[in-house]
């Protein structure tokens, strides 16, 4: 079950339906164990601490079974990489999926290969069609001014709007109306940015210590503040479907849709700063970017997702000691005699004055610090 949103009662009706299909087919097989994740999206392997359990306790034998029993193979996990992971629990372990919605077809037989690849490809069609449908729909409440889903932004309370059809009312969608504490926050904000010209660090600093800000709204923190920064809602302008998200390796990205495909609806929702204003913030934040230089990519096949934790291979591991919030690996302006630039672990929250801790952690000595003490637990007897 991926969410508390879905219906509560899903995993329980899985475990039912299983039984049902062994009672009614007379199979005898005795169930070992029942491996549950409730409220896990099966998009993320890692993240789904019954099916990480299930997996160990196969692959180390810990588990000696024959077969995993499931309702349906979405309910397995990814369809992505279904295929992969029956192939490998088969051949390596010895472990067959089988399917109750399919009577536990064996997949090792012309007829169940032959059901398992329709079955596969079913579940594709049907996840790109009810994801057509849902893109379909928000482009059509966005054009017509609602809001479109998700997280409310900050400056604005989500307001259901109703119609009345034959003396009964309904609820056609949701528009935007301006918070005013919230309201005074991005004012704050953006005319001090226009002011200053500063970057969001210091905005976001400037706006910790404000004393007109209620405090319920602090600590801010700069990657929040960047973003407000470049919000098109703040004047009333809407830019929808500019990126699009997928998981890959369990890491979730974030693609920049063609252009074409973006929908950008002015008048959208009440401005909160004045269209001049905003502009004017974004030609200073335009000259702040430095131009990245970069040579000339001929690769035609791009990659689904980034390289960056093969760079910085710590990313998410390291923690400030003061907040344990993940620290942030940053480049500095300097490079080494042999051209390589200086790259430090710090505290997000460090940056932004919310954290004592200031400390700029050198990413070479940390990296290589953590992987020699690794060798020396994993081959002790191995000298240099």
């Amino acid at each position: 079950m991926s969410s508390k949103k879905q219906n509560q009662r899903s995993p329980d009706q899985q475990e039912y339906e299983i039984n049902q299909a062994l009672n009614r087919m007379g199979l005898t097989w005795i169930v070992v164990k029942v491996y549950r994740d409730e409220n896990k999206s099966g998009r993320y392997e890692r993240k789904r601490s019954g099916y990480m359990q299930m997996m160990h306790d196969i692959k180390s034998g810990l588990m000696k079974v024959d077969l995993i029993l499931v309702d349906t193979a979405e309910r397995f996990g990814r369809l992505d990489n279904f295929q992969a992971i029956r192939d490998e629990l088969q051949k390596k372990h010895g472990v067959l999926i089988l399917t109750a919605e399919s009577s536990f077809a064996d997949p090792t037989t012309p007829q169940g290969k032959a059901y398992a690849t329709f079955d596969s490809l079913r579940a594709s069609e049907e996840n790109r069609i009810k994801s057509h449908q849902v893109v379909r729909g928000k482009r059509d409440q966005v054009l017509l001014g609602f809001w479109p889903g998700g997280p409310k932004p900050f400056g604005y309370a989500i307001v259901p709007v109703f119609e009345e059809r034959n003396g009964i009312k309904v609820k056609i969608g949701s528009k935007l109306e301006p918070l005013s504490e919230e309201v005074l926050v991005i004012r704050i904000l953006f005319e001090h940015a226009d002011q200053t010209g500063y970057g969001p660090n210091r905005l976001t600093r400037y706006l910790n210590e404000h004393p007109d800000i209620p405090d319920k709204f602090k600590p801010f923190n700069s990657p929040t503040v960047g973003r407000w920064l470049s919000q098109s809602l703040y004047h009333g302008e809407i830019l929808w479907n500019e990126h699009c998200t997928d998981v890959v390796d369990d890491a979730r990205t974030i693609e920049k849709n063609p252009e074409e495909d973006w929908i950008i609806v002015p008048g959208f929702c009440e401005p909160i700063v004045p269209e001049e204003l905003w502009n004017s913030v974004q030609a200073v934040r335009n000259l702040r970017k430095r131009p990245l230089k970069k040579e000339q990519d001929q690769k035609l096949i791009k990659p689904a997702a980034p390289g960056k934790s093969l760079i910085y291979p710590l990313s998410g591991l390291v923690r400030c000691g003061t907040c344990d919030s993940s620290m942030r690996p940053i480049k500095s302006g300097g490079q080494s005699k042999t051209g390589d630039t200086y790259t430090y672990y710090v505290c997000p929250r460090g940056i932004d004055q919310n954290c004592e801790n200031r400390a700029y952690i050198p990413e070479k000595w940390l990296r290589e610090t953590i992987f020699n003490w690794i060798r020396e637990q994993l081959f002790p007897d191995i000298e240099d």
